[in-house]
């Protein structure tokens, strides 16, 4: 009896009693609006990790979001530190008070996402460009709007349901220009 109590304990443990939500962010500020965040130009800076924490990649990301018909379209141009570049076109509606639909051509299906507060979970299958080929990824992503407009993300990459790596990036509007005093 001791022993099956013990190896229940640990599957819990092992497997999480209770994973993170985007509901668990409903109270947090700066309230996170991906429109008015996206619209217009942004940049980001990023990094990859593998399972093991060594650092694969660095990256930047210059975003350009228009908005027609209730739809948000993210133009992405990443430049890799490896002198790579790609393009990724996301076209994103709101589906509900907290609830996005997104698509990109690399992307499978939809992908799915839930915003509360400061905080955004997406969730989506990917074929991620490896070497001459791809490999179908799953994505775990997490958007959290910081004070002064900084968009901090975190996205978990698993393959077959084990963990691969770690993409983290760091999001910022640009500043717009003051005018001299004439």
């Amino acid at each position: 009896m001791l022993r099956n109590s013990m190896v229940l304990f640990f599957i819990v443990v092992l497997t999480g009693c209770g994973s993170m939500k985007p509901q668990d962010f409903a109270q947090k500020q700066p309230r996170f609006d991906v429109f008015d965040y996206f619209e217009g130009e942004s940049r980001a800076w990023g990094i990859f990790e593998d399972r093991f924490g060594k650092l694969r990649r660095q990256f930047t990301v210059d975003i350009t979001g228009t908005i027609e018909n209730d739809v948000l379209t993210l133009d992405e141009r990443f430049l890799y530190d490896d002198g790579e570049k790609d393009q990724r076109v996301w076209t994103i509606r709101k589906t509900g008070d907290h609830s996005y639909q997104g698509q990109a051509d690399d992307i499978i299906g939809d992908a799915i996402g839930s915003q509360y507060g400061n905080a955004l979970n997406w969730s989506y299958d990917m074929d991620l460009k490896v070497g001459d080929g791809a490999w179908r990824v799953s994505f775990d992503d997490w958007m959290f709007l910081q004070p002064d407009g900084v968009l901090v993300n975190r996205a978990r990459v698993k393959k077959w349901g084990f963990e691969i790596g770690e993409v983290t990036l760091f999001f910022t509007k640009p500043q717009p220009a003051v005018q001299a005093a004439e």
